[in-house]
């Protein structure tokens, strides 16, 4: 088997992968709070680790997934009452929406998918735990967890207690022993959910959602936890806080985190009116543009969404799809690509991954030799399939590109141009040629003849 290596945040460092369970791989990754449509920044995790849900699946008899959703928050409450209409309304209409966009950039249905509504009981069990051990303390119906009790915390972000208060914005509040002591519970608000509790009626804090819903799904310890940088603190170091206080467990052994995305080289905001809604862009392109660009950056760097990536993602997609459909009848599934494979345990190198694709089109493309070409096509097909790619029919693709154009009527237009060239009918023989690049279809005069390929 191939050995994984993966970044971890926890130790800063790229470290083999060793599951717990060979038998059973568990991962876990922050989902979705469901007030409105994700950005293209909250796909980026969601494709990110679909391809290492699919990588695993690949290297491991069985992979546990559990994705959560936070449906029950402040801007929830708030979007709610905006729209007037009722919280479980909202919550259930924003997440057939998720599922509907997310299968359209290509990720696989999670193993699990818990509610925070749905584990109330769980997440009291854990706040009691944390009384219990003096790690949580409950105050005018809050209860609180105790920071400074943490001798660790801050192991995960790498930033010292001082530090964090410096550079953060910590609530100043009198139920409060401290202020970077944060909310496990708390009373609800007049009209908002609310559930029965040994502290009064109120709703969970944020980070003890998380910790509750792993524990049940993957147990007190499990593989791999992960999420966006912007996850890892204050959310995930509290997360990490909460299971340690609790059960005296780090919680995962491999924390994993992605970049943030960019639009034109700047940071979404609503102040620069630049937030791209995954809704919006889907119905403009294609979900396989997207999940490709969203791939074409490592997964730990930052990626700048611009209109020449979506047209240069675009044109590379043309070109693999073209690859397949203009010299391969049927492409054989033969199993993950071993070239594929080895780029991705290289700590998720897609732009390897995405380089190698193209490297087995390059060979497609010039080959003659028609077995030689169905081999490599069903190695193409079968290495995208672990990126979540070329996963639709050719004809469906080039039909909605606007690029449709069939074998017969390249090589007859490239025997058209080659008489007119004969015939010193270069103006024909360049009017044929922009003909060919405006259906995306590159050619190429060589010695043996002319030769062909989608850009």
């Amino acid at each position: 088997m191939k050995k994984l290596q993966l970044y971890n945040s926890l130790s800063n460092s790229l470290e083999d992968f060793v599951p717990i369970d060979g038998n059973n791989v568990r991962i876990y990754v922050c989902g979705p709070t469901v007030y409105s449509s994700p950005h293209v920044g909250n796909a980026r995790p969601l494709v990110v680790f679909d391809v290492l849900f699919r990588l695993l699946k690949n290297l491991y008899p069985r992979v546990t997934y559990v994705r959560n959703i936070t449906d029950v928050d402040d801007k929830i409450n708030a979007r709610a009452r905006e729209r007037n209409i009722s919280i479980r309304q909202l919550t259930d209409e924003v997440i057939e929406e998720f599922h509907k966009n997310t299968a359209r950039i290509g990720v696989l249905p999670v193993t699990h998918e818990p509610r925070a509504t749905f584990h109330i009981g769980e997440m009291l069990e854990i706040i009691q735990k944390l009384m219990e051990n003096g790690f949580a303390y409950e105050n005018q119906g809050h209860v609180l967890f105790r920071v400074r009790k943490m001798q660790n915390y801050g192991m995960l972000s790498k930033r010292s207690l001082d530090d964090m208060i410096a550079g953060s914005r910590v609530e100043i509040a009198p139920y409060k022993e401290d202020p970077m002591d944060f909310v496990l519970w708390k009373p609800s608000e007049e009209g908002t959910p609310s559930w029965d509790s040994p502290f009064g009626k109120g709703r969970p804090g944020w980070h003890i959602e998380c910790s509750a819903m792993s524990r049940k799904y993957l147990g007190k310890i499990f593989d791999i936890h992960a999420g966006g940088q912007d996850l890892m603190f204050p959310h995930h170091e509290n997360e990490l806080s909460q299971n340690f206080g609790a059960f005296g467990c780090i919680m995962a052994n491999y924390w994993i985190h992605n970049g943030m995305l960019l639009v034109n080289g700047q940071k979404m905001s609503k102040s620069l009116g630049n937030i791209i809604s995954l809704d919006h862009i889907l119905r403009q392109y294609d979900g396989e543009i997207v999940r490709y660009i969203l791939l074409s950056s490592h997964y730990q760097k930052m990626l700048d969404w611009t209109d020449k990536l979506v047209f240069q993602s675009k044109q590379s997609l043309n070109r693999l799809y073209g690859a397949l459909k203009l010299r391969s009848q049927k492409p054989k599934n033969i199993g993950a690509d071993a070239e594929i494979v080895e780029a991705l345990c290289g700590n998720l190198n897609t732009p390897l991954a995405l380089r190698t694709l193209h490297e087995i089109a390059d060979s497609i493309y010039k080959s003659t030799d028609q077995n030689e070409i169905d081999a490599l096509c069903s190695r193409l097909k079968s290495g995208a399939e672990l990126l979540g790619l070329l996963t639709k029919k050719n004809e469906d693709w080039f039909q909605q590109s606007g690029n449709e154009i069939s074998t017969e009527e390249i090589e007859r237009l490239i025997e058209e141009r080659t008489k007119a060239k004969s015939e010193k009918n270069f103006a024909l023989a360049d009017e044929i040629r922009q003909k060919l690049l405006e259906k995306n279809i590159q050619i190429e005069d060589t010695k043996n003849g002319t030769v062909w390929r989608v850009m």
